[in-house]
């Protein structure tokens, strides 16, 4: 079937821990937010086979109850941690302490890799803490912050037997640091017991692996961008609690359920800031992704390595050319059935500012457009009227009215695959394109191509028809790159469901072409808004064509309506973009059609994303043009590859910045370079010479 995206969902479950265990989910409920899109294969002109979705399921340690340790309490006498400390001076680094390796660890790693944050991971039960590994030999401190990965750090030493990973020389050791060098503490996952240390929390029984949590008033100075709103967490063990009144300890509510039970504080004790959650965290789960920016601010106060924002980018392909139609009662596909005209086009602003309106956190919502400009008509007249007349083309006219209205990034002139052409046949669909938006005054982002079906990067069939292989970048049509180049192309559209066409070991990077490193890779989401769809009644049916009980990957168990479709694929692009990826979701031009008055199938997918996520954050969405995306995932991704290093000194209120191998570097709280700001910060953008160093005031 043409050019079906399909998307492998995977349901990925919290870690559960308790001491008594809640039963399992029910085989029957709601799905999770799902985890990442597995890839597309592409076949042919705009052919996408399908691949199974398959359900990945929960790590097996995970399921261990989580054993309430307990035993007197032995702190020892607080002491110098340092001959001559320097606790004014931090390392911007935060440590994270793992019992074992769960999901709780991987959320931890998962918030902080998304903030561009460094970090070290220790398992104190193989390399216990010392006072060398948290002070350095100038007396400064390592770390920043840390987290806890559970409050007690537990695991199993032999089968069956749990213990603490610190010992209390260790626990004493950390406490006497943080209290030091004011380095606040997160718990990610925490018993509400008294051991190892007392937050005032007291089990109210009634533990459960599905709740509603919503924050309190007090909260906002920590859960800085969320909503007073109920916050699902499903799929995580979580354990209520009621709040003890405890000597020598502060304890205010964060987050409540529905009968007034607590399950999240904000805690002082002996000079110590601590936040405590009572609920297991999965960095694939609703709840994990919507608190990790707010709990990453809180733990480093604000100042820190890295940037993080969100992002709402959609592009939509194929403008000017016809595409495939999707029969819903027959199944057939009519081949370039469809063409958007005038009246779709000429409506899309109303579309785009009818959702700025109702969703004021995306301010500045636009589309870009991917357009093939051998299907344009130059001679057509400019008419901004949805029906022209007296116009060869109706959507040659309506693009005239329209150059300024979105931006525009070139997709070839023809469409044509890139995989085998020449040097001068590449260069016969590149250039030519340029020329049709000069010719049609385009507002173009002339630094970016995507090519048909993102074609020429080693992701082909070698006989033309029939399901690709993925060769590897190494395969890329060089002519075509050098083409590219010479084109004026910086920044290529890469396929985020294709293994090699993104950095894995790098979130919400872009790569550089092995082949041609003057091209720059930037990973696109595919979406199940299918390329051949063009109203609700084809988009569902086609959907469960593949994923209903009786499709060709069976997932569901049943047909979806319309809006259960929209709700499940809005969940996807809701993990995306809470994950603060800058990679563009996109559509195809069929997408467009106008099928009620102000409505598409892109309008309503954007509706859905759009209200879920400003129901629960305030955080602005951001989107931009393809010259402004490329080089910023340019320089976060050399900035995350830059061996950056940096100390806050909170006496003279300045960050040092060193670069191992110099480049960009990016940093929130401090001011210096090209600064932007961010829900109330500011994010710097500085360029370092390899071993390097500049300071700069903090915010």
């Amino acid at each position: 079937m043409k050019h079906l995206k399909l998307l492998a969902l995977s349901v990925l479950l919290a870690a559960c821990a308790t001491r008594t265990a809640p039963s399992p989910a029910p085989a029957e409920a709601e799905l999770p937010v799902t985890a990442d899109h597995v890839a597309s294969a592409h076949e042919g002109h705009h052919i996408h086979e399908p691949l199974r979705p398959g359900a990945a399921g929960p790590r097996g340690e995970n399921l261990r109850p989580l054993p309430d340790l307990s035993g007197p309490r032995t702190p020892l006498p607080l002491r110098p941690l340092a001959v001559t400390p320097n606790t004014d001076v931090v390392a911007l680094r935060v440590l994270i302490l793992a019992g074992s390796a769960d999901s709780n660890l991987d959320t931890a790693r998962a918030m902080l890799d998304q903030a561009g944050v460094p970090y070290d991971v220790t398992f104190p039960a193989q390399t216990p803490l010392t006072p060398e590994s948290l002070v350095a030999p100038d007396g400064s401190g390592r770390y920043q912050g840390v987290i806890l990965t559970t409050g007690n750090l537990a695991y199993e030493a032999s089968p069956g037997v749990f213990q603490s990973a610190l010992d209390w020389a260790g626990w004493n050791l950390l406490w006497q640091y943080q209290k030091d060098y004011r380095a606040r503490q997160l718990s990610l996952y925490t018993y509400p017991g008294t051991w190892p240390e007392d937050y005032g929390l007291r089990d109210a029984g009634v533990a459960s692996n599905a709740a509603d949590v919503k924050p309190t008033a007090a909260a906002a100075g920590v859960l800085s961008d969320l909503r007073q709103v109920n916050i699902p967490v499903r799929y995580a063990y979580n354990y209520p609690v009621t709040l003890a009144s405890v000597t020598g300890v502060t304890t205010t509510p964060l987050l409540r359920d529905a009968s007034g039970r607590v399950l999240g504080v904000q805690s002082t004790t002996d000079g110590r800031e601590r936040v405590a959650l009572t609920f297991a965290q999965n960095p694939y789960l609703l709840h994990s992704t919507l608190l990790g920016y707010s709990l990453t601010n809180w733990l480093t106060r604000g100042v820190r390595l890295g940037e993080y924002r969100r992002f709402a980018q959609l592009d939509i392909d194929d403008w000017f050319l016809p595409g495939d139609v999707y029969n819903a009662t027959t199944g057939a596909i009519k081949p370039d059935g469809f063409r958007i005209a005038a009246v779709d086009a000429m409506n899309l602003p109303t579309q785009l500012a009818n959702l700025r309106a109702l969703y004021p956190v995306a301010a500045g919502l636009t589309l870009s457009i991917a357009y093939n400009g051998g299907g344009a008509n130059a001679s057509a007249p400019r008419s901004c009227s949805p029906y022209p007349t007296g116009t060869p083309d109706s959507l040659s006219s309506a693009t005239k009215c329209l150059a300024n209205s979105f931006d525009w990034v070139s997709h070839t002139l023809d469409h044509e695959y890139m995989d085998f052409l020449t040097y001068d046949q590449s260069m016969a669909q590149l250039a030519p394109n340029l020329s049709v938006a000069q010719a049609f005054g385009l507002k173009l982002s002339a630094q970016g191509l995507v090519t048909g079906d993102m074609s020429g990067l080693g992701y082909y069939n070698p006989a033309g028809d029939g399901p690709k292989t993925n060769f590897g970048l190494g395969a890329s049509n060089l002519a075509f790159l050098n083409a590219a180049q010479a084109t004026g192309v910086r920044y290529l559209a890469s396929n985020r469901s294709v293994d090699g066409q993104w950095d894995p070991s790098c979130t919400n990077c872009g790569l550089y072409h092995p082949l041609n490193p003057s091209v720059f890779l930037v990973p696109r989401w595919p979406t199940n808004v299918f390329y051949h769809v063009t109203n609700p009644t084809q988009a569902v049916t086609a959907y469960n064509s593949v994923y209903g009980p009786n499709g060709t990957a069976p997932y569901w168990d049943r047909n979806l309506t319309y809006s259960e479709y929209l709700d499940k694929e809005s969940d996807l692009a809701l993990g995306h973009v809470l994950s603060g990826s800058a990679f563009p979701h996109y559509m195809h031009q069929n997408n467009l059609r106008q099928y009620a008055v102000n409505k598409s199938l892109a309008s309503d997918w954007l509706g859905a994303v759009l209200k879920k996520y400003a129901r629960y954050s305030t955080l602005p969405l951001n989107t931009w043009r393809w010259d402004d995306l490329g080089p910023y995932m340019r320089d976060r991704t050399l900035a995350l590859k830059a061996g950056v290093s940096g100390r806050w000194n909170r006496a003279t209120n300045s960050v040092t910045l060193t670069s191992e191998r110099g480049g960009p570097a990016f940093v929130t709280g401090a001011l210096g370079g090209t600064q932007t700001s961010y829900a109330g910060r500011t994010i710097s953008l500085v360029t370092l010479g390899a071993g390097q160093s500049v300071t700069l005031p903090t915010q």
